[in-house]
């Protein structure tokens, strides 16, 4: 009688972050939910460690210049809306070096890793060139 041993499926591990992007009198503010800091501190409570980190912008007041590079769609640009940047996990710990603290976020530079086939997958042209 043979056994046949079952492959467990390791499930992937996410961090969230919000980010609130406002133009108030002219400025732009950037205000993070959890902060870096303390998400950093909830990543190293986990085991195992995150994989990857989804930021989730919310544009209040439109999509200021400085964050153009979140949409080419004029609409959200000119009214607002939501936008998603997903970061390897190490990738992020890195970037977060190289960003104001109190804004502006950055691009990731190679663009977001694809939707995970976990959470649905993405077969967009951006996801598809990414995949690597």
């Amino acid at each position: 009688m043979s056994t046949k041993k079952s492959k467990e499926k390791s499930e992937l591990v996410v961090l969230d972050q919000w980010i609130e992007v406002r133009v108030l009198d002219g400025k732009t503010t950037t205000e993070l939910f959890p902060p870096n800091q303390e998400l950093i501190a909830i990543a190293r409570a986990m085991n195992p460690l995150p994989g990857l980190v989804y930021r989730r912008f919310n544009f209040l007041d439109g999509v200021p210049a400085e964050y153009h590079w979140t949409t080419r769609d004029e609409n959200i640009r000119r009214y607002g809306g939501i936008g998603i940047q997903r970061i390897a996990f190490k990738n992020w710990i890195a970037h977060i070096q190289t960003e104001p603290p109190q804004g502006p976020l950055r691009p990731v530079p190679g663009g977001n890793v694809p939707r995970p086939r976990e959470r649905g997958g993405c077969d967009c042209p951006v996801c598809a060139r990414n995949q690597s």
